[in-house]
């Protein structure tokens, strides 16, 4: 069940990831503990993971394109 929060707190809220976006958008740091700081780490820890995987399979191939995924 969803928390109801007033009017005036989801404001506040907008305006604030609203600012956030302006930051992220701009190439500024973002605050330390911020919702939208965790969201990015975590998708880049995502990303690096992926990259990862298929920089270790390249590696075991001898740096040739596996079959399945030449196109």
């Amino acid at each position: 069940m969803s928390k109801r929060i007033s009017l005036e707190h989801a404001k506040e809220l907008y305006e604030k990831e609203q600012t956030l976006i302006q930051l992220q958008k701009e190439g500024k740091q973002l605050p330390r503990n911020d919702r939208r700081r965790k969201k990015y780490e975590a998708m880049r820890k995502r990303q690096n993971g992926i990259l990862w995987r298929m920089k270790d399979r390249i590696k075991r191939t001898g740096g040739k394109m596996p079959k399945h995924l030449e196109s």
